[in-house]
């Protein structure tokens, strides 16, 4: 089944690996968005639906039990888990290359209709950074997120602590 345009679709496959599917995946995330007001807390996180069938942005992650198939990133409400708007990852952009801050790219687009409404926003550390949460309060909206441990961006603004001591971090600190 394809919901494309047969005589533009070598052009616009070479641009966009979602090309055939865009249009559905544009009307799936409408609907979600229309049937639904969220919360003020909501979580973005990502998933893989197992697949092993034939496409060009199959993943492989090795800590999931499909370990193959296609991860979607998606941002839920938090009060009764539903999704609110998904993207599809298609891999690196072959003309731009790996992007270093995939995650807080991420997080934005799946926010842009969410802007200054007030709304705080939990994720894990690969979408959290200093930079996103500085653009994010710029933007009324709050972020909750582990940080990882290497984080040069908060590394230079904490001392180092015993192994065995908890550590609170107030972020109004820093920013």
């Amino acid at each position: 089944m394809r919901f494309d345009d047969a005589s533009a679709r070598r052009k616009k496959r070479s641009d966009d690996k979602m090309e055939p599917i865009r249009i559905v995946l544009e009307m799936c995330n409408q609907n979600l968005q229309d049937g639904y007001v969220p919360s003020s807390c909501m979580t973005v996180d990502e998933q893989l639906v197992s697949f092993r069938g034939r496409y060009p942005f199959r993943v492989y992650i090795p800590s999931k039990s499909g370990k193959y198939g296609i991860k979607i990133w998606a941002i839920c409400d938090n009060e009764i888990s539903y999704t609110w708007k998904m993207q599809i990852f298609t891999g690196k952009d072959p003309i731009k290359g790996r992007k270093t801050n995939q995650g807080s790219i991420v997080v934005e687009d799946l926010l842009k209709e969410l802007e200054n409404t007030g709304r705080n926003i939990t994720c894990d550390n690969f979408f959290s950074s200093l930079g996103l949460d500085r653009k994010l309060l710029s933007k009324k909206t709050t972020l909750v997120g582990t940080i990882r441990k290497l984080n040069f961006q908060v590394l230079s603004q904490t001392e180092k602590k015993e192994k065995s001591t908890a550590q609170y971090l107030d972020f109004k600190s820093i920013l």
